[in-house]
């Protein structure tokens, strides 16, 4: 059973460009290597034991070769520059999760190993499993175990200082389009606490619990233009600040784009054309 929050996935078709453009909105992005044999690289923004990374492909030819289920991070962009394509729940059992996921036809998905080396020529290690199919573009998470402890891994990818005050991950919001088939997936697969569920206009709303975050699923019914754009998935990610009022003034002073929102708790939201489209929003 997973038991906390991992890492966010941002895929982005250049990653130079995207590592500058989250070290302006305050994120202390730094380069996290390439991982062996798969033709992608990364950056990381950790905040503790969570994190998200920046996901690009510098060897298009590696990566398709490389891929279990078909569907590369450069598919998983659908022509955009930057997308939310997935996210990461830590597990200490992964052998034992997998056993209850759903495969294709009567198959379990097999816990898939995998392994990044630093700039600084370190190598980490882990294993990752799906529910179903690939990870990307879905709207339920993968689970990820890593081969050392956590306090060994926090000594080799430190958590960064960012200068909008960015302390930790909070909340995730995901989009599907059949809500009773995904609540399945994280209610009995995952073995996650359903801790509320709502209908909001014409809109299926339900919060889940992982440790003391929360993940939101969105059924938006009807609202198929909601899924052509985005797709199905992770669309926003919230961030807890040391200061609601010192992270203003650090975006006013970056002139970035962004507004208040005071129901049902204060929290900046930046303006979608700061981020390529995806929501971040920070919360006291």
């Amino acid at each position: 059973m997973p038991t906390r929050f991992d890492h966010a996935v941002i895929a982005v078709r250049d990653l130079d460009r995207a590592v500058q453009k989250f070290q302006y909105l305050g994120f202390d992005a730094v380069p996290g290597g390439r991982h062996s044999g798969r033709g992608t690289h990364n950056a990381l923004v950790r905040f503790g034991l969570d994190y998200f990374e920046l996901l690009s492909v510098y060897d298009e030819t590696e990566a398709r070769a490389s891929t279990v289920n078909g569907l590369t991070i450069l598919d998983a962009l659908h022509g955009r520059e930057t997308a939310l394509v997935g996210y990461a729940l830590a597990t200490t059992q992964i052998e034992q999760d997998a056993q209850h996921f759903k495969g294709e036809g009567n198959e379990l998905p097999h816990p898939n190993p995998m392994q990044r080396t630093r700039p600084d020529g370190q190598t980490l290690s882990w294993r990752t499993v799906s529910p179903a199919g690939p990870p990307w573009n879905r709207p339920w998470p993968f689970l990820i175990q890593w081969d050392i402890p956590d306090e060994q891994r926090l000594q080799i990818d430190q958590p960064g200082t960012h200068r909008n005050g960015a302390t930790a991950w909070v909340q995730i919001a995901v989009a599907t389009r059949d809500l009773a088939k995904t609540l399945d997936v994280y209610q009995n697969q995952l073995g996650l606490e359903l801790l509320q569920r709502e209908n909001d206009q014409d809109t299926q709303h339900v919060t889940l619990a992982i440790g003391k975050e929360k993940i939101d699923l969105f059924s938006p019914e009807g609202k198929q233009s909601f899924f052509v754009e985005k797709g199905e998935g992770p669309f926003a990610l919230s961030f807890a600040v040391k200061s609601l009022e010192a992270t203003r003034q650090f975006l006013e002073r970056q002139n970035i784009r962004f507004h208040q929102q005071t129901e049902p708790g204060e929290k900046l939201v930046l303006n979608p054309d700061q981020t390529d489209g995806i929501i971040i929003t920070f919360v006291a």
